[in-house]
């Protein structure tokens, strides 16, 4: 493995995402062969021919009306195996207490039509005793059997109260009839992250404790068991705070990023786990990714192939294993002599270090100084040994007009 090879790269212009588009973008992606469907904050976007053409989705009017009508937060997933495609969408508060986590199943590549089986969830329907809650910051991963969704949750304060991961049987949202679920909640663990690419047990993690701490605490949920095992590993101390990362027109475009975990993954036996930190003195003068291997049959930390540069910044990554077992990412870089630029990626084993290439570099960083909060990346179905990301950069101006979405298909080589 030497180099990365976009193959496509489609920009979905304004007519398209309706201009609904921000520097805080959280753009998701999923495809099934041909089909592509696209979503950012406030949009999304399908295209039945590869990204030669797109078409614009509305998601405030897609789906019959829920609470106070959509919000925000859209993830997309797509399960070879099953032939099915997942999207969620968070609803807002309904008279500001409670809101809904909508998620849409479609079976095979139907794009061309409407039709989705919808099941909503808030916290009431899971647990009765979730009074006065709502959701936040979700996320979707798959393992043999079941889909998992994980959120956050807050009270009428907005102050976090759980972090919930459900389990739903793919074989119940194969057929469209009514699913029964269980839950895993966690009151101290701020926002878990599903790996991707689980089979028989899935895995998720979050930081043990605030942020500087020196160990992350994993979980392990096996699909034929319905306890939930834990275990702290020791990590190389890090810390968060207060992200500066100077663009070369002044704008800071990590003034609001956090230390929450964006990837994570599983495979060869290896789980990883990546999120972004703070500078570390002179030696890493800029914000980073930090990521850590962690042996899943001993749980024990393997290493700790970090992404830094002396020169800009990175953040926001994602990650996803193809069906070689080779895990592609994507991610920003910026600060220095750069504008806020994508990149997509993949591990490269043998030498133990990230293969980067710039998928679309920006002109311009964010008036607001605001970016994030996530990108996505995917297998390339129907052979899944490639794949493909949804990113954002701002193109000749600093406004949130000025966003550009694109989704770019890659491959190692």
């Amino acid at each position: 493995m030497k180099r990365i090879k976009i193959t496509k790269l489609s920009v979905l212009g304004d007519a398209v995402t309706d201009n609904q588009v921000s520097t805080v973008g959280e753009c998701s992606i999923a495809n099934n062969g041909k089909q592509i469907l696209v979503t950012g904050n406030w949009f999304a976007s399908k295209s039945l021919n590869n990204g030669s053409s797109w078409a614009y989705i509305n998601p405030f009017t897609y789906f019959p009306p829920e609470n106070d009508g959509f919000c925000c937060d859209q993830t997309l997933l797509y399960d070879a195996k099953t032939d099915l495609s997942f999207w969620l969408l968070q609803y807002d508060k309904k008279d500001g207490i409670n809101n809904t986590l909508r998620l849409a199943v479609k079976k095979g590549a139907t794009l061309q039509n409407n039709d989705w089986d919808l099941w909503d969830f808030t916290p009431l329907s899971i647990n009765p005793a979730w009074k006065n809650q709502w959701l936040d910051y979700n996320h979707a991963a798959v393992s043999g059997k079941f889909l998992y969704v994980c959120s956050n949750m807050f009270n009428t304060s907005d102050t976090f109260t759980r972090c919930i991961v459900l389990r739903i049987p793919l074989k119940a949202l194969e057929t469209g009839k009514n699913v029964s679920f269980e839950y895993f909640e966690s009151r101290t663990d701020f926002s878990l992250r599903c790996v991707q690419g689980a089979t028989d047990t899935m895995y998720f993690a979050a930081h043990s404790g605030v942020t500087g701490e020196n160990r992350i605490r994993l979980f392990s949920w096996p699909e034929n068991k319905t306890d939930v095992s834990k275990k702290d590993i020791a990590i190389t101390p890090w810390s968060g705070g207060k992200y500066r990362s100077v663009c070369p027109d002044g704008s800071n475009w990590l003034a609001r990023a956090d230390y929450r975990i964006t990837a994570a993954w599983i495979s060869k036996g290896v789980l990883g786990f990546m999120w972004m930190v703070n500078k570390r003195g002179a030696t890493r003068p800029h914000p980073h990714v930090r990521v850590v291997r962690i042996d899943a049959a001993s749980m024990t930390l393997l290493d700790e192939p970090d992404i830094w540069s002396p020169d800009h910044a990175f953040g926001y990554p994602d990650a996803y294993p193809n069906s070689k077992g080779e895990v592609g990412i994507t991610l920003f870089s910026g600060g220095g002599e750069k504008h806020p630029t994508h990149l997509v990626g993949v591990y490269n084993e043998s030498a133990k270090n990230w293969i980067l290439k710039t998928a679309r570099a920006g002109t311009n960083g964010p008036r607001e100084n605001t970016w994030g909060d996530y990108i996505t990346i995917r297998p390339l179905s129907p052979d899944n040994t490639k794949w493909i990301a949804a990113g954002f950069t701002l193109q000749g101006g600093k406004e949130a007009e000025n966003i550009e979405v694109h989704a770019v298909q890659f491959a190692a080589e």
